[in-house]
């Protein structure tokens, strides 16, 4: 091939991937538009947070579903015929050109490494962009909250133990909420909202979340399918809730935010009892640091932009009860083995069969459907919590017990009607 002409196909190619650059929007830009369309944000809008313009926007939502963008090469190259390949394969692959050259040779692409990696070039850095961009959208008081898990390894007396923080963010005040928890299950999920709640005195119209599992199963055809006790709480306390796209998960800034700042404000350098000792400093820390600082975003204290939060009120609403419940008989030590942890109880129980319940983070024992002790759940295994008050009048070894007695109380002990005698009787008796 001359050199001229050979010139000539990459001044061609390095146009149409400036053109890529400029005109093509990817897949996960369309879902954004598409969502931030479904919030209520106007067009307008829309088009500066993404840097599009505003035709490009009304086209796109125009659009039911996303439709590739495709260009006819003005000057046929070596990538010709791979072009859609390539894009549509990007994305798989984490925009990895070595592993698309290595694929498109598989699939008789003639050209070099360089040739695709150039090509590759503009759509990785699109992607990084959407990636890094942060939409900051502002919702009206009230309307929305956002929460998140976020785990960090904290040490509890003189162990190290990994916890989990569920936070949950007010949209419009960016007060936060946090509390600590052993793990990120269904119990303490749920936990997490009602504790906010009543820390709030009531609740946000709508929560934003990521996808966790404990609240979405699937996506079917767009459509979130919702864990079925998960709809059942959001059922219970009627908030709406709703989900960042798979693609776009950096819509929770607010929260992620909350996440990094507790991290680094509170835990940092910090040890704890036990976990219900974090739990009390961490509230502190909520009122005393975190709601007074001035937010970075709204250039106002969040506790100050709260008094204007109009939160549904729900204290008319009963507590949701969502229980694991196991039955335990009580040993002679009166600690009761759970989940790899030992819990006391009086010691009046012991032989006894006792109900073990998990609300939150609370371990509760009952007896006949009465609570006997309650215990904060502890992390890891291998623990005990026990309450002195269920040990007091037990004898701790065979030492301690008073000394041994005769019966007193024994109906057929003949002692009370032996006649007493004077002993000088005896003496005649026997001739003395």
């Amino acid at each position: 091939m001359k050199q001229d002409e050979s010139e000539q196909i990459l001044h061609n190619h390095l146009q149409q991937t400036s053109m890529l650059e400029v005109q093509m929007v990817h897949r996960d830009k369309y879902g954004a538009i598409r969502e931030l369309a479904e919030q209520g944000i106007a067009k307008k809008a829309i088009s500066r947070a993404l840097g599009l313009d505003i035709k490009t926007v009304r086209k796109y939502l125009e659009q039911e579903q996303w439709v590739s963008y495709r260009r006819e090469p003005a000057t046929r190259t070596v990538l010709s015929g791979f072009e859609d390949w390539i894009k549509n394969r990007a994305s798989e692959v984490d925009y990895n050109a070595s592993v698309l050259f290595r694929e498109a040779k598989l699939l008789g692409y003639p050209g070099g490494y360089e040739t695709l990696k150039r090509f590759v070039r503009p759509l990785r850095t699109e992607q990084r962009k959407i990636a890094e961009a942060t939409l900051r959208f502002e919702t009206p008081p009230g309307q929305q909250g956002q929460v998140d898990w976020g785990s960090s390894a904290v040490w509890l007396g003189e162990q190290r133990v990994r916890l989990h923080f569920f936070i949950l963010t007010l949209g419009y005040s960016r007060r936060p909420f946090a509390r600590a928890f052993v793990d990120e299950k269904m119990a303490s999920f749920l936990a997490g909202h009602e504790a906010s709640f009543a820390w709030f005195g009531g609740r946000p119209r709508e929560l934003l979340y990521d996808n966790p599992r404990t609240a979405v199963l699937r996506r079917e055809g767009g459509q979130v399918i919702l864990n079925g006790t998960f709809a059942d709480f959001v059922a219970h306390y009627g908030f709406r809730p709703r989900f960042c796209k798979p693609y776009r998960a950096r819509t929770k800034g607010k929260v992620e935010s909350g996440v990094k700042y507790l991290k680094r404000n509170f835990l940092a350098g910090r040890r704890f009892l036990d976990l219900a000792h974090l739990n009390r400093e961490l509230e502190r820390w909520l009122t005393e640091v975190a709601d007074l600082r001035i937010h970075g975003t709204t250039g106002e204290r969040p506790i100050d932009r709260f008094a204007h939060e109009s939160l549904v009120e729900i204290s008319a609403v009963p507590p949701y009860r969502l229980e694991t419940v196991v039955t335990r008989v009580v040993p002679p030590d009166v600690l009761v083995n759970f989940s790899g942890n030992r819990y006391s109880v009086p010691w009046r129980y012991v032989g006894e069969t006792v109900e073990v319940q998990v609300r939150g983070s609370e371990v509760l024992l009952l007896f006949r459907g009465e609570p006997i002790a309650c215990h904060s759940k502890l992390a890891g295994s291998g623990q005990r919590c026990i309450d002195p008050a269920h040990l007091q009048g037990l004898f701790r070894n065979p030492c301690e017990r008073p000394a041994p007695h005769p019966p007193r109380f024994d109906p057929q002990w003949p002692g009370d009607d032996v006649m007493i005698r004077d002993l000088a009787i005896y003496d005649q008796v026997a001739g003395l």
